[in-house]
């Protein structure tokens, strides 16, 4: 088994950074790597419901997410299944002493061993949360200082691998 976490602190306050992340339509800005992202039972983010992720590259596949717990704005876990791989994974959103929110993610993935594209599973997922998260807060932060300008979400970000 292999565990996770990273943590990022963005301006936003938690409310406006969970509308910003439960918008899965936002998600390419934040790893250019997803296909079609839909509900396919039950209500978006309650317990129970499924979620299916198009996952375009490093290869295509489908990862299939539960929602096991969800108060928004606080917290989120799910569990997902992909590849012969199983992961449970929670995210938090606690206000920052300083302001603004403390996003933590953590997590446990058990697979099968499986490489892809010469890097093991654990690589990329370490590499992927990074870039996932650190990207995440760029755009929470934009939206909390009312980025003026460009859309900061018009071109979605470089690829993770």
């Amino acid at each position: 088994m292999f565990r996770f976490q990273h943590a990022v602190v963005t301006k936003a306050s938690p409310e406006l950074a969970w509308e910003l992340f439960s918008n899965l339509h936002r998600w390419n800005n934040f790893a250019n790597i997803y296909g079609r992202l839909e509900w396919r039972e039950g209500a978006p983010w309650q317990p129970g419901s499924r979620l299916d992720i198009e996952i375009l590259r490093p290869v295509h596949t489908v990862i299939e997410h539960v929602i096991t717990s969800c108060v928004p704005a606080k917290r989120l876990g799910w569990i997902d299944h992909a590849m012969g791989a199983a992961m449970a994974q929670w995210v938090n959103f606690e206000p920052h002493k300083s302001g603004g929110t403390r996003i933590y993610t953590w997590g446990d993935l058990v697979h099968s061993g499986v490489s892809i594209e010469g890097r093991s599973v654990e690589q990329l997922l370490t590499s992927f949360t990074e870039i996932w998260y650190g990207n995440f807060r760029r755009a929470c932060d934009s939206l909390f200082l009312g980025a003026a300008g460009p859309d900061p979400f018009a071109e979605p970000c470089a690829d993770f691998l």
